[in-house]
């Protein structure tokens, strides 16, 4: 008896695997242009990605420029100001 229920069992579940595992031609080709889109997709965000790491390099160099003109200025400032007497 608990031998055919085990056989039984067993062949439940290799039926119900066997129809998860069918496929069909249409599913396959909607996955296919899912994930077609989404590497599109992943292509382009890492293009944007690139724009928005030379906005940002160039962005540090013109403040780092600007930092360094700002100094400049400062000490000249300071020279003037230290060359003044009443």
């Amino acid at each position: 008896m608990k031998r055919t229920v085990s056989i039984l069992a067993g062949v439940l579940l290799s039926a119900s695997l066997v129809g998860c595992s069918s496929t069909d031609a249409d599913q396959m080709q909607q996955l296919t242009n899912k994930v077609d889109t989404l590497a599109e997709q992943v292509s382009a965000l890492q293009g944007q990605q690139d724009q928005i790491v030379s906005a940002v390099n160039d962005s540090r160099a013109a403040s780092d420029t600007a930092y360094q003109e700002a100094m400049r200025a400062n000490k000249r400032i300071d020279n003037i100001a230290g060359s003044y007497t009443k």
